[in-house]
């Protein structure tokens, strides 16, 4: 009798194991489709929407702080161009500003940039981090304002 019940209670947490994995691979190939990231009411463009499709291989969001965030982790064989097609000749360019220093080449590395929110009182911050194949974009809604230069 004990044997039935164990390999029942094996079985049904495998069927748990695999849904969750089901559920979370749907999501990223979800996010694979993304043209932009939203968050409250502010639509980010998202890489694939610049670079072409990337491989999405983590999608988090949540709450840190009373500040909201999405995360995507991506998988990349092009990781520099990407970030430089993406940071620098289109956020920089439609009016995203670095808050601090850094060069995509040096490779792992950081980089975050700022933009006014839509929301009166609220910044968007892009935090990157970035290894030889894949990085990562976090997008954290936050009270705040940018101070013009």
């Amino acid at each position: 009798m004990k044997s039935r019940e164990s390999r029942r209670t094996v079985s049904t947490v495998l069927a748990i194991i695999l849904t969750c994995g089901a559920l979370l691979m749907t999501g990223c190939g979800n996010a694979e489709k993304l043209e932009a990231y939203e968050i409250g009411n502010d639509s980010v463009a998202s890489v694939n929407s610049v670079v072409g499709t990337r491989t999405v291989s983590g999608v988090s969001s949540g709450k840190n702080n009373g500040s909201s965030y999405k995360q995507y982790s991506y998988e990349s064989q092009t990781v520099t161009k990407d970030l430089v097609d993406y940071l620098l000749k289109t956020l920089v360019k439609d009016g995203w500003t670095p808050t601090v220093d850094f060069n995509l080449e040096e490779i792992p590395g950081k980089a975050q940039l700022a933009t006014k929110s839509t929301e009166a009182g609220k910044v968007i911050l892009m935090d990157v981090s970035y290894k030889q194949a894949d990085y990562t974009i976090k997008i954290t809604q936050m009270k705040g304002t940018l101070k013009s230069k």
